[in-house]
């Protein structure tokens, strides 16, 4: 055993033997080594740039695409590291989830010493886990996926120079513009109880001139699925990702009746396709949609008849919604990660954007 994981255990006894919780004894042990011992250690160069930590079971979704899509426009050395309990030397760290970062930094004392931004689509817990937690989120720099949960992380008492809101991001090589006219609206989910299944389930079924379209995985854990399988003017796909733009360019409105979000992401990409969006208040919808202009918004929990009303201004609508939000390119989103990482300035984020 090292010299920094003995001192690692011991300390944390000794913490707990002071009334702390269990999680807050972890947080200030590791703490306290890495002040105590760090200079003490033979500090060699880091091995990267940046290392970008997501264990290895959340490994093959949204989350590890979001690290890659960083790691295309990022001039230097990074990697993705599963190994949470045991993470490469590097100037800089990116938790693609807060719950992450409080695992690694009760076990690497040295990210006390680093550069961490901590990426925050939305909150899971009451007080993103309450004061332990908070004593442990503030070594860190806080970025929220929109500006609604911005203004929650300052409203827990966040110094606001660490907290900042980068929106979501898609392809705009990949999503392409096209004319609408199908007269089709879409959903494109897995299948979670905070999308509200049962809300979009009651929407097809209010509106039976209208044809739907709902793309997403895992849709036969919906107990009524069955049941709006056999609706005649919905139909339901699974395809690979490399099949979202031709499903987007079937669409002219795109729904989104999420009871919370931090984004979706498919917002964006039904946008950038040049489809009409309908989505709840939550998340980055209301940064990205300006109510009846280039979409529309709707408040969590709008009754059916609120929403179909809804769908219907949008079938309607001309607007070239494509240009709303064309900017919003994966390059933009990691160069503005960049520089919360310490890796970038903004020098060179503003000359470039010129």
């Amino acid at each position: 055993m090292s010299l920094s994981n003995a001192a690692l255990k011991l300390t944390k006894l000794c913490i707990r033997g002071m009334g702390y919780s269990k999680d807050e004894s972890a947080y200030r042990a590791a703490r306290f080594v890495q002040r105590s011992f760090g200079t003490l250690q033979k500090r060699s160069e880091p091995e990267l740039d940046l290392c970008m930590v997501i264990p290895d079971k959340s490994r093959g979704w949204i989350l590890e695409a979001v690290c890659r899509e960083i790691g295309t426009y990022f001039d230097g050395t990074w990697s993705i590291s599963g190994a949470i309990d045991n993470l490469p030397p590097a100037k800089a760290y990116y938790f693609v989830h807060y719950h992450f970062y409080l695992t690694a930094i009760k076990k690497n004392p040295a990210l006390w010493d680093r550069r961490c931004v901590v990426w925050l689509t939305h909150p899971k817990d009451d007080d993103l886990g309450g004061p332990p937690a908070l004593f442990a989120l503030r070594n860190a720099r806080i970025v929220t996926m929109c500006s609604m949960w911005r203004d929650y992380v300052l409203s827990l008492g966040f110094e606001p120079d660490r907290v900042t809101s980068i929106v979501g991001a898609a392809d705009p090589n990949m999503f392409y513009p096209h004319q609408r006219g199908s007269g089709k609206v879409g959903f494109c989910t897995a299948y979670y109880e905070r999308k509200s299944p049962q809300r979009i389930m009651e929407l097809v079924k209010a509106m039976p001139d209208v044809n739907f379209v709902l793309m997403g995985r895992s849709w036969n854990q919906f107990a009524q699925f069955d049941e709006m399988l056999r609706l005649p003017n919905f139909e339901y796909r699974e395809g690979k990702y490399e099949e979202y733009p031709a499903f987007y360019n079937d669409l002219d409105v795109f729904v989104s009746l999420s009871d919370l979000e931090g984004g979706p992401i498919p917002l964006i990409e039904s946008m950038m396709s040049n489809v009409v969006p309908v989505a709840t208040r939550t998340g980055f919808a209301p940064d990205v949609i300006n109510h009846e202009v280039n979409g529309y918004l709707c408040d969590v929990g709008s009754t059916t008849e609120q929403v179909a009303s809804l769908v219907r201004k949008a079938i309607a609508n001309r607007s070239n919604v494509r240009a709303t939000v064309d900017h919003l390119s994966w390059r933009r989103f990691s160069e503005l990660m960049q520089i919360e990482l310490g890796l970038r300035s903004h020098e060179s984020q503003s000359a470039r954007a010129a």
